[in-house]
């Protein structure tokens, strides 16, 4: 939390979180950063930058969290801080971003119902990539939302080249400073710091994601192995529980997920996801923890504990060859979720793009799909989830994004 930090404009704003992104950019992460105003008194309650990637302690960059946005982290805090701290309402604040939401992000905001001011545009992973402020992504109800809670400041001086301009504000007039406009040069740094973040980080995924070929199956490990200790950390049955056919879940699987949902005992649950390597081993099963906060789903929290328990062992020197041999990226294997996510809620759309988030390159040609499930949603259909699907930015089509039903 700041003290006493106040912003009166959207260029104070920017500037602001402009630093937070150049410290992303040195992190060798997205540069991205973002902060939460008070629009009563435009104080600033918190900043930060986005920590998909962290440093190891051998120097090296590995992925952290690839949910870990600015944005998403702002909401995070606020859940976590909202009643210690006595925070207001997010209606009553706005979230400052130095670049166009992801669809994962988007979808935490518009469950906070936050308003939400931007600066840079995203052509690729933006929910306005296409500039035209229809936000064609988001849908039904939630496009109604999102069009009363997103701004996009104005932009640039009479002699700011084209490219570094906008020349009035567009969106809703709930969001901080949106009479203000923001300097040309703010807006270029927004946008040249994440372009070429982008570039750095790409090139990481393609020199260090390994693919399923010489994978050992980390079923052959002694429980005493730091693999099997730090994964029951989180999930007991860690690689006590393993498909018959591999990538293909079946009864047992099913089974498995009700069971988890059963044992959260009266707490509001609406679903379950399992995380299956390419051998059939059951690697985590939650759900939803909704008490912790609205935005950490099963999915959420699913990808979060993944990526965090790899990088805590290819952080530790004694575990790191283990971890290189016996763990691939997730894309490998399955994500098994007992219901379709409600193509209805915000929550989902939060999940697909945390779920690109999480694949972070184009999904490998494998059959089944990467992302499975047992029932339909709980409500709505999965014609509009594939709908919604389709209609995701251009990131997201890239990944090839597609969800197979199990048939028992």
């Amino acid at each position: 939390m700041y003290d006493n930090k106040f912003i009166c404009n959207a260029d104070e704003a920017t500037s602001l979180i402009l630093t937070k992104a150049m410290q992303a950019s040195d992190q060798l992460t997205f540069a991205v950063g973002g902060c939460i105003i008070e629009n009563a008194t435009g104080k600033v309650l918190y900043a930060i930058h986005n920590n998909v990637f962290k440093p190891l302690k051998n120097g090296k960059t590995y992925i952290y969290d690839p949910t870990a946005h600015g944005e998403r982290q702002l909401v995070s805090w606020y859940y976590k801080n909202k009643l210690p701290l006595k925070l207001p309402d997010a209606e009553e604040l706005t979230i400052v971003t130095t670049l166009d939401p992801c669809i994962m992000c988007t979808g935490a905001l518009l469950t906070a119902v936050f308003n939400v001011g931007v600066i840079a545009m995203d052509q690729h992973a933006g929910v306005n990539y296409d500039n035209t402020y229809n936000f064609c992504a988001i849908p039904g109800k939630l496009n109604s939302i999102i069009k009363k809670k997103f701004g996009y400041y104005s932009c640039g001086e009479a002699n700011t080249p084209e490219k570094y301009k906008r020349e009035k504000y567009v969106g809703a007039y709930g969001v901080a400073f949106c009479n203000s406009t923001v300097t040309g040069k703010n807006l270029m740094g927004c946008k040249e710091i994440f372009s070429a973040s982008a570039d750095v980080v790409h090139k990481w995924y393609s020199l260090n994601i390994l693919d399923e070929t010489n994978q050992k199956d980390p079923w052959e490990l002694p429980d005493s192995s730091a693999i099997k200790r730090k994964f029951r950390e989180i999930y007991p049955d860690a690689f006590t529980i393993r498909n018959d056919q591999g990538r293909l879940p079946g009864h047992k699987i099913n089974a498995l997920l009700k069971e988890v949902i059963k044992n959260r005992l009266g707490k509001v649950t609406k679903n379950a996801v399992a995380l299956l390597d390419q051998f059939g081993n059951v690697i985590l099963c939650l759900t939803d923890t909704y008490e912790e906060s609205p935005i950490q789903t099963a999915f959420m929290n699913i990808s979060q504990s993944y990526f965090r328990i790899v990088f805590e062992l290819m952080d530790n020197e004694e575990t790191r060859e283990e971890a290189e041999q016996y763990l691939r990226a997730p894309q490998y294997g399955t994500f098994v979720f007992l219901y379709a996510p409600n193509p209805n809620d915000a929550t989902t759309i939060m999940d697909l793009g945390a779920y690109g988030s999480t694949i972070g390159r184009a999904l490998p040609l494998l059959f089944p799909a990467n992302f499975q499930y047992f029932n339909p949603p709980l409500e709505g259909t999965i014609t509009e989830l594939y709908t919604t699907i389709m209609k995701l930015p251009p990131t997201y089509k890239y990944m090839g994004i597609t969800c197979n039903q199990v048939v028992l």
